[in-house]
């Protein structure tokens, strides 16, 4: 006879008891704070931002201010000589020294009038500076992905761990009654075999999954920069809805229009065409107005002057050795690039919105599907119990019941967390993924565990 018995089944918990689970929300807040990825990419916007500033700085005054200070000597010889009493030869007159120091001051005003470049350079920095932003926005909508994505990597662990125990546990209860049954002469050495055997196989799976539970907290460890030991779980009670609006085509559209990663390509791909006009100007003529003001003094003389004077400058570059024309051609080429890597963005992104619209229906489908999957193994474990009972199934039909009864508790649990992932990257395509849907999404979780499924009740030998 067979009989079933309820287990408990031990979830991988290492805080304590009293310890409040951390939910979603609460890691996406501390992902915020400490991810290095999304803090890189606010310094590179940032970065980006001050090149408008400094395109600007091209078109005001430039003021220089200018001091020296010199000390000179001077030496003069007359031609006079003296007569020496002595020898009657003559002998010249000593060379006289004047020193004295020279001050100067000055100050130099440039004023540019016309710098076709600058023009450009500065409608470049804006584009540069929209360019940053639309990464920005690109890279907090990755944090939401990456973060949703690791914690419910670490949930689909802990289940992992929790049906290997399970499936460890009932396959042990099978070879404890097979070895039972045995040294009573009821059944062949072969029987305990091949439950001991599917009980080594259960052990070692179970310590994979605890080795990939430990590794999987350290990839959400990576992104919050602290270790979390205790997650909310998600409700077992959830409604599973279709995108809307329920038409892929237009989710297409949405993505196109306004994924962010697909803007700062544009705005990149339009800052490289401007870029070949900065080149092309390299011919142009610039116009400035100079304005010099020089104050000279010297001492002990007492002199001083003063100088100002306002030009206006034009500078017409004739010939550079054909480095206008080269860094042009240059340029062309790397707007042909972007637009090339434009192109193939688009199509990805095209292509993913579509791919990812149709894994949320298809993880709806499959919740589903595998929710009955449960129902109907159950099922078939119960009547492959009662075969074997009665000697028309043996014990490896009961353990192939057993484990294909636990492997539709998982997928069900792993589709779950898919349609939910499927959903956020989704949103993510279409350029419309905020705080705000975590907050949605946080709401499915509970700090308390499912309810004990099917698998949790193993049918043991009698």
């Amino acid at each position: 006879m067979y009989k079933q018995i309820l287990f408990t089944v031990v979830l991988f918990v290492a805080l304590p008891i009293n310890a409040k689970a951390e939910d979603l929300l609460t890691i996406f807040q501390l992902a915020q704070s400490n991810d290095s990825i999304l803090q890189a990419k606010k310094a590179e916007q940032l970065a980006a931002l001050e090149g408008k500033p400094q395109a600007q700085a091209s078109f005001l005054p430039t003021i220089n201010a200018t001091a020296n200070n010199s000390s000179y000597k001077q030496r003069a010889t007359n031609g006079n000589t003296l007569s020496s009493s002595e020898t009657g030869s003559l002998s010249p007159i000593g060379p006289s020294e004047n020193h004295y120091n020279q001050s100067t001051y000055g100050l130099n005003l440039t004023q540019p009038i016309f710098y076709y470049q600058e023009w450009l350079k500065y409608a470049q920095a804006n584009e540069n500076a929209k360019e940053a932003n639309a990464t920005y926005a690109a890279a907090e909508q990755d944090l939401i992905v990456r973060t949703a994505q690791s914690y419910f990597e670490v949930l689909k662990a802990v289940d992992a761990l929790k049906y290997s125990r399970a499936q460890r546990k009932a396959f042990a209860k099978f070879l404890e009654q097979t070895q039972q049954r045995f040294k009573v002469g009821l059944i062949a050495i072969t029987d305990v075999e091949i439950a001991k055997a599917q009980h080594d196989n259960a052990y070692a799976q179970e310590i994979a999954a605890e080795n990939e539970l430990a590794n999987k907290k350290e990839g959400l460890r990576e992104i919050v920069g602290k270790p979390v030991e205790k997650l909310a779980f998600l409700r077992e009670n959830l409604t599973l809805k279709s995108p809307e609006p329920a038409d892929s085509e237009q989710w297409v559209l949405t993505a196109l229009e306004q994924n962010f990663s697909l803007q700062a390509g544009r705005f990149k791909t339009q800052a490289a065409r401007t870029e070949i006009k900065i080149k092309q100007a390299g011919h142009l003529p610039t116009l400035n107005i100079q304005s010099n003001l020089t104050h000279q003094s010297s001492t002990p003389i007492g002199s001083s002057t003063a100088n100002a004077n306002v030009s206006l400058n034009v500078s017409l570059p004739l010939f550079s050795g054909g480095s206008v024309h080269s860094k042009t051609k240059q340029a062309v080429y790397q707007y042909e690039q972007y637009q090339k890597e434009m192109e193939t963005q688009y199509r990805k992104v095209e292509s993913s919105t579509r791919q990812t619209y149709r894994n949320v229906l298809t993880q709806i489908n499959q919740v589903n599907a595998l929710k009955q999957a449960i129902i109907s193994n159950t099922s078939a474990l119960k009547a492959t119990d009662a075969a074997f009972n009665v000697g028309t199934r043996t014990i490896v039909d009961v353990l192939k019941a057993q484990s294909d009864l636990i492997q539709a508790e998982k997928d069900y649990a792993y589709a779950r967390y898919e349609y939910i992932l499927q959903s956020v990257k989704l949103k993510q395509a279409a350029g419309i993924l905020s705080p705000e849907d975590v907050r949605h999404i946080n709401s499915w979780l509970t700090d308390l565990p499912n309810k004990p499924t099917p698998s949790d009740k193993s049918i043991i030998l009698d």
